[in-house]
């Protein structure tokens, strides 16, 4: 079922992006873009030991409501995939990963610079609400895996920053999980950590 909305999810973004341009003078006075980019994820926390980084990606979309000159609201709505590679028994990089399949609701506050050049530095930050759409290790389901207690929500924090210019913004940031992907051993939680860097297309023109 998970893997079906998943599917339904990313093909519903294809048709925004491939729908942009014919409804450009529809969409020009509407706040919406569209975001992508690669992530390096690994597991953080107490139980963290066993993990490694591994490279993901996220795609979606996103809106800008400006609240002032320089201060904006901008919530977004993303597929993320995350997780975390498993250490061999030599402490390398394992072919084994965890991979997890998220729903993300970033809600952020962007403080950017006032118009007037062609490039604007910008920071944001907020929390973020995941909804787990698939959980695997190698093949194998993480609702399978004994002693393994997956959580089917996330909670975290966003921090990053941005430069905008010429319809588009180049960004790099990082979220850190607060809720535990596995809390199994108290005291030994793990969460989910994501840096990303991300290109955001903008669909209007402020």
């Amino acid at each position: 079922m998970t893997r079906k909305v998943g599917r339904v999810f990313a093909v519903t973004l294809l048709g925004v992006v491939l729908h942009a341009a014919p409804f450009s003078a529809v969409t020009a006075q509407l706040p919406v873009g569209v975001i992508g980019g690669f992530q390096r994820t690994n597991f953080i926390g107490g139980g963290s030991g066993d993990f490694t980084w591994r490279t993901a990606y996220m795609f979606g979309v996103t809106g800008d409501f400006s609240l002032g000159d320089t201060f904006a609201f901008r919530p977004e709505l993303h597929y993320s995939s995350k997780g975390s590679a498993v250490k061999t028994e030599l402490g390398e990089v394992g072919q084994t990963a965890f991979r997890l399949s998220y729903l993300q609701i970033p809600l952020l506050g962007q403080l950017h610079a006032a118009s007037g050049g062609s490039l604007r530095p910008q920071v944001f930050g907020g929390v973020s609400f995941g909804l787990l759409l698939r959980c695997r290790l190698a093949e194998q389901a993480c609702g399978d895996i004994a002693d393994f207690n997956q959580s089917r929500f996330e909670f975290g924090l966003v921090m990053g920053s941005e430069i905008e210019g010429w319809g588009g913004a180049l960004g790099v940031r990082y979220e850190v999980g607060l809720r535990p992907v596995d809390s199994t051993v108290e005291g030994n939680a793990i969460y989910n950590g994501a840096l990303s860097v991300t290109f955001r297309y903008l669909v209007w023109s402020r």
